[in-house]
């Protein structure tokens, strides 16, 4: 280590190789420090190695490497071959790129195909032109939206009081929705291939209970407010079904992204936004209608 390293990219830590150039296993300089002169390297050696392939994502092994706190992640062939090493500073600028992009696309500011957008250098054409697409999309949806209120007229003049709780439904099942996409898409690129029934069980689960919660106090809320038994009903109602419809928006659309061999992230931000507004206000009307 001292004859090479001012040559070395790293000296966090030394791998072991078999003759035929097979990872056997890794120690650390520490260790190295440590150990007593007459050790050898299979004496320190630790043979269980987190590593990765060439094909492996670099989002992957940059989560193995924060999950398991190493500095520096091997790469090796499917027969085991050592081939090298993925260096701390490399996984540090895969972490940024990739939140970076994560950030983006969910903002539905990035197409899939193009670099971050830099503001200060990136054309002002090309700027509206990676932004404006969602933006259309989403206010294609927000007329849409705004045909469905209009079509409940009549219900809403006569509880003028719903509407000012509808902001209320359409954001509580949009925040839910967006945590839902998050989970998903990090998920999808950093564990890959899910155990998808139980991963929907799972979230099935935790939403129902958010959504009983939230219902329970906006039922109560609204009660203390204004008195009224039944327009308290249709609230918490139809927020606990908005809620619940946040897993289509927020698990199955960005799914079935991803078995169109499509990046899911191109499923949330306006896209999913629009949609889940679109559900929340049609399930609220509805039931405002049924029960009023």
């Amino acid at each position: 280590v001292k004859k090479h390293a001012e040559s070395l990219d790293s000296i966090n830590y030394i791998y072991v190789v078999s003759r035929h150039h097979h990872l056997l296993g890794v120690f650390s300089m520490k260790e190295l420090l440590r150990a007593r002169p007459e050790q050898k390297a299979e004496d320190i050696m630790v043979r269980e190695v987190h590593k990765v392939h060439p094909y492996t994502h670099q989002e992957r092994a940059a989560y193995l490497a924060l999950t398991y706190s190493i500095k520096a992640i091997p790469v090796v062939e499917k027969d085991g071959k050592f081939l090298g090493v993925v260096a701390s500073d490399a996984l540090l600028k895969v972490m940024h790129h990739e939140a970076s992009e994560d950030l983006l696309r969910l903002a539905g500011v990035r197409h899939r195909e193009s670099i971050n957008d830099n503001v200060l250098t990136l054309s002002i054409f090309r700027s509206i032109r990676h932004r404006l697409p969602w933006l259309f999309f989403g206010l294609a949806g927000g007329l849409l939206a705004a045909g469905v209120i209009s079509s409940f007229e009549v219900i809403l003049r006569q509880n003028l009081v719903l509407a000012a709780f509808i902001p209320l439904i359409v954001y509580m099942s949009d925040a839910v929705g967006t945590q839902l996409e998050a989970f998903i898409i990090r998920d999808f690129a950093l564990i890959g291939k899910l155990p998808i029934r139980s991963y929907i069980s799972r979230h099935f689960a935790v939403v129902t209970a958010m959504a009983c919660i939230l219902s329970g106090s906006v039922w109560l809320g609204s009660y203390i407010f204004y008195g009224d038994m039944k327009v308290s009903a249709v609230i918490a109602f139809a927020l606990f079904l908005a809620t619940e419809s946040s897993l289509v928006t927020g698990l199955f659309i960005p799914y079935g992204f991803r078995k169109l061999t499509l990046d899911p992230a191109n499923a949330s931000g306006p896209i999913a936004t629009i949609m889940q507004d679109l559900f929340s206000v049609t399930i609220y009307l509805l039931i405002a209608t049924w029960l009023l």
